[in-house]
């Protein structure tokens, strides 16, 4: 189960020049793009963030600080360094947290792939589910990579992630499914590596995500609420 180690509320992103963009399609339907395209059909290589810095022309004054403090993993958060990571944020209202989350690998009959990391009730008839959803598939993972990310958690240290999130509620569809479930899904940017590392290793990993007010499927009251399950 995830828990939330930091967070900060209402961080507002207004100009961001990132290629990663929300679209919308049908009812209930969102995709993640970048630069027009849908970012899972899109190859793209950890480490993602100097590639989307890159990609937006926008400027940090230390990226390669920025990355080496993710490689490190983040114990708090703080407001100038969400700042400089937001460039590659889509512009909107965010709840920005720091998670510790245990990812458990998951592969469809399809081969798709999915991380679970937990459940847990929020009152009578209501049950959140936590996903990680990966853009990049474990087999084009650089094994040695992978490896120092599991000896670097075997050394106590959690390396960050880096997600964008939504919180999308979905209602019974029947009267024998009683749950209204709460679908609390992190996309993740960043950090494949690791992530598989975790997964395989049974390791914590931690997780900086941006979890998107304007887009989520949720009410403001139900996000909330979801941020003091998760403390």
């Amino acid at each position: 189960m995830t828990k939330i180690v930091s967070y900060i509320n209402d961080f507002a992103i207004s100009d961001s020049t990132s290629p990663i963009e929300y679209k919308r399609a049908g009812y209930h339907q969102r995709y993640l793009t970048i630069n027009g395209e849908e970012i899972a059909n899109t190859g793209i290589d950890c480490e993602t963030c100097l590639f989307y810095v890159e990609v937006s022309g926008a400027e940090w004054k230390n990226p390669r600080g920025i990355s080496a403090n993710l490689n490190n993993g983040l114990t708090e958060l703080n407001h100038d360094f969400v700042s400089e990571l937001s460039c590659i944020v889509p512009n909107g209202q965010y709840v920005v947290a720091l998670f510790k989350a245990y990812p458990r690998l998951k592969r469809q009959a399809d081969g798709s792939e999915y991380y679970q990391i937990g459940s847990r009730r929020v009152g009578s008839g209501k049950k959140i589910e936590e996903y990680i959803v990966p853009i990049q598939p474990s087999g084009s993972l650089d094994q040695s990579v992978t490896e120092k990310y599991m000896k670097t958690g075997k050394g106590n240290v959690n390396p960050t992630a880096l997600c964008v999130s939504f919180l999308d509620t979905k209602f019974p569809l029947n009267d024998i499914h009683f749950d209204e479930l709460w679908l609390h899904t992190h996309y993740l940017l960043d950090g494949h590596h690791k992530m598989f590392a975790a997964a395989h290793a049974k390791m914590p990993v931690s997780m900086l995500s941006f979890l998107s007010i304007d887009e989520s499927f949720a009410s403001r009251a139900q996000i909330d609420k979801l941020i003091q399950a998760l403390r």
